[in-house]
């Protein structure tokens, strides 16, 4: 089990809807870091399935010298139905002068899915573009 970095790899709603759909199997857990403290929606809409609240300054991906609000949050067909309606979670693109990370429907805020275990799944850097993913969720 390795983790890959997958940034511009879920650019279009197909691939991103095929990624959802591998990790609704999989995972148990979802982190949600706020970002953006605006960006609540998805917290309000399933603030019964939230376990745990903690401001840290590490989560997965990031390391950062402000702390955010992460939210552990029970896995559910309810949340995965609710996420699909996205695009994407961000659009990174590479040229020869920078590279663009092009913000979508779903913010600014990262998130991370995780197994039984706590090892991610996939996380996201949103505003950065960067995604990263287990190689074993690819198969």
């Amino acid at each position: 089990m390795r983790l890959i970095d997958y940034t511009g790899k879920l650019n279009n709603h197909d691939d991103y809807l095929a990624i959802i759909n591998k990790l609704e199997n999989n995972c148990q857990y979802i982190e949600y870091v706020l970002i953006n403290d605006e960006e609540i929606e998805l917290l309000e809409k399933f603030e019964d399935c939230i376990i745990s609240f903690e401001s840290k300054n590490k989560w997965w991906g990031t390391k950062s010298s402000q702390k955010n609000k992460v939210y552990k949050i029970k896995a559910s067909k309810e949340i995965f139905k609710y996420l699909k309606q996205f695009e994407t979670f961000c659009k990174y693109t590479m040229s020869s002068s920078s590279d663009i990370v092009e913000e979508t429907d779903f913010g600014l805020n990262d998130i991370a899915f995780l197994d039984e275990k706590e090892i991610p799944l996939l996380f996201t850097t949103t505003h950065e573009g960067y995604i990263t993913v287990r190689d074993d969720i690819l198969r």
